[in-house]
């Protein structure tokens, strides 16, 4: 993959893309030997290429789609070729009555290799744990 013809956003485009049609194949082709995922719906972190795909072929089993709400994401270049992305995206469950989970997502993302996703953090919003601001 040449950086000159890749962007954060086209991988963020693509990993949408293939989430949203359940190509298992393409998804993960997307993610680096040496990725880690910390996913929204299990409790542990990921780091194994195996663990990774179990855990896609779990959400693709349960019909998981996602809309990214693109203006609230964030990009912040780190260098030449590495990426950090941030922002929000809407988890729709089909399989539980189409429940939508707003959640969080960072990928950070190194356009110098083929799979280009190192890091995945998706994590669901806790509104229950909203910090309210007191007034003196």
């Amino acid at each position: 993959m040449n950086s000159q013809d890749q962007s954060p956003e086209i991988i963020i485009d693509r990993w949408v893309e293939y989430f949203n049609n359940g190509d298992l194949g393409s998804i993960l082709d997307l993610y680096h030997d040496s990725a880690t995922l910390l996913p929204t719906f299990l409790p542990n972190a990921l780091s194994t290429s195996e663990q990774i795909q179990d855990y896609f072929i779990r959400a693709i089993e349960g019909q998981a789609s996602v809309e990214i709400d693109y203006d609230k994401t964030i990009k912040k270049k780190l260098s030449e070729d590495m990426y950090l992305m941030t922002g929000a995206y809407i988890f729709c469950l089909k399989t539980k009555n189409n429940a939508k989970y707003l959640s969080w997502f960072t990928f950070l993302i190194d356009l110098s290799v083929d799979s280009p996703i190192r890091h995945h953090h998706s994590s669901r919003v806790p509104f229950e744990f909203a910090l309210n601001r007191s007034t003196p």
